[in-house]
């Protein structure tokens, strides 16, 4: 017994280690490399998502590269707060706004508890329970909860966001990449950034410099598809100017 579960956690670091090079796997062709069954292989997936080292999708698995809330909490937490008192600054005039998922977003929902006269429209948990003792309206578009994020996603949220239009909405990322690419690792947040943006008069990407230089499995969309980008990241004149060229008016903080 002690010997299998020694093959096990080694077969378990292979698949790792595969999915760190690759991306992706799948089910057979593990099972075809490992010369051990799909049973085997379902078994040794299941127990890295539990670890929360991977999502599986059917007939395989993804790498998972989206950080537990817990770790994103204390993860470049000052630099979270200078975006957010930056993107404060953009609301103005707004009455109906959208906040997404991550915790750049829960600190712009400190910021606006005491904010009256506003609207806010959100996917995630904790940006909602923030609001909840605030004086503005607070708005949920609900679905299955995404454990490790608090986000709602899936068919339903994206349809309920096709009822609103926002003034303004924040986005935040997981990756992107030297091109200017967003990108996810779970399928169903492509849909649902791509239904925010569509109900956005002005869109807003909040982005920390961790976030860069990153490539998930699914391309949401171009940085070009945003109005500004609010970042800590140090880009050179000439790359900033190369961002501008795509329409994006880049907000640095410090």
């Amino acid at each position: 017994m002690k010997k299998e579960k020694v093959l096990s956690g080694e077969r378990q670091q292979n698949i790792l280690s595969i999915l760190e090079k690759d991306g992706s796997v799948s089910v057979d062709e593990l099972a075809k490399q490992f010369s051990v069954s799909g049973m085997t292989i379902r078994r040794d997936l299941k127990y890295l998502e539990e670890k929360n080292r991977i999502e599986r999708f059917h007939g395989g698995a993804i790498l998972r590269d989206e950080v537990l809330y817990q770790e994103k909490e204390v993860q470049n937490i000052e630099a979270k707060k200078r975006i957010a008192q930056r993107a404060l600054e953009l609301i103005k005039d707004a009455k109906v706004i959208f906040l997404d998922a991550g915790t750049t977003n829960r600190e712009l929902a400190l910021l606006l508890k005491e904010r009256e006269g506003l609207s806010v429209v959100t996917t995630d948990l904790m940006v909602a329970g923030v609001l909840q003792s605030g004086k503005g309206r607070i708005f949920f578009c609900g679905g299955e909860i995404q454990k490790s994020t608090g986000s709602a996603l899936g068919s339903y949220t994206v349809n309920q966001l096709k009822d609103y239009s926002f003034d303004i909405a924040f986005l935040g990322a997981s990756s992107i990449n030297e091109k200017l690419e967003l990108s996810t690792p779970t399928l169903e947040k492509v849909a649902l950034k791509k239904a925010i943006l569509q109900q956005a008069k002005q869109s807003v990407l909040l982005a920390d410099a961790s976030k860069f230089e990153k490539q998930a499995m699914m391309k949401i969309c171009s940085i070009q598809e945003f109005d500004i980008l609010v970042t800590d990241k140090t880009f050179s004149e000439k790359e900033k100017k190369e961002v501008e060229k795509l329409g994006v008016r880049v907000e640095g903080v410090n």
